[in-house]
């Protein structure tokens, strides 16, 4: 575990509680009148060993025959001392993702056991649905954003991000989906500051699961 440092830049327990309401949020559902667009729609989860471990990771993967639509989190157990690295879609930009893998540091040393679970929002399978990845450059600055875009006539229904190279010193601030109430989303965008002066070189990646509308 890593000791905990005399000055952080803020406070992790609220920055837990930011990325919680955002993963919820980036998660796109349809209204009601139009659920039967997305038929077989449920939802998956999967929890992690609890226990007192650094790092912990777990992925919830769709009941064979379905695919991957949106994703979601839940620390369990740490209180505020831990982030969300890792919220990975898999899939590719010709395979329809049917899994989402999180991965989670705590902030500083907790005694505590803890898990993480990963949730899985699975449907029959959609039309022209993959997944797209875009990575930032790789340096040792402080704050660094990427946007993944759906291909040209395609709309985004999930997305995820994954910090590379921070191993738990980093925390996304941002998890943002473009569009609005009158328009489809079509991009997630990523951003991510140092929780603590970091001198390695890394970057954050976004994904973005599309689909033919």
């Amino acid at each position: 575990m890593r000791t905990q440092k005399e000055t952080r830049r803020f406070d992790a327990r609220a920055s837990v509680l930011v990325l919680g309401l955002v993963a919820a949020g980036a998660v796109l559902a349809p209204a009601s009148p139009a659920s039967a667009a997305v038929p077989g729609l449920v939802r998956v989860a999967a929890t992690s060993v609890s226990d007192s471990a650094d790092y912990h990771s777990v992925t919830a993967t769709c009941p064979v025959g379905k695919v991957l639509t949106g994703t979601g989190y839940e620390l369990n157990g740490v209180t505020g001392e831990g982030i969300v690295d890792d919220l990975r879609p898999n899939g590719g930009v010709a395979t329809a993702p049917t899994a989402v893998t999180v991965g989670a540091y705590e902030t500083e040393a907790f005694a505590g056991n803890w898990s993480v679970t990963a949730y899985a929002i699975c449907a029959n399978p959609v039309p022209g649905l993959v997944r797209v990845t875009t990575t930032s450059v790789s340096n040792s600055t402080d704050f660094r954003s990427v946007t993944a875009t759906c291909p040209l006539g395609k709309v985004l229904t999930g997305a995820g991000y994954e910090l590379n190279g921070v191993t738990g010193e980093g925390i996304v601030d941002d998890f943002r989906p473009n569009g609005g109430p009158a328009t489809a989303p079509t991009s997630a965008a990523s951003g991510a500051y140092e929780e603590d002066a970091f001198a390695g070189n890394w970057s954050d990646t976004a994904y973005a699961i599309c689909a033919t509308p």
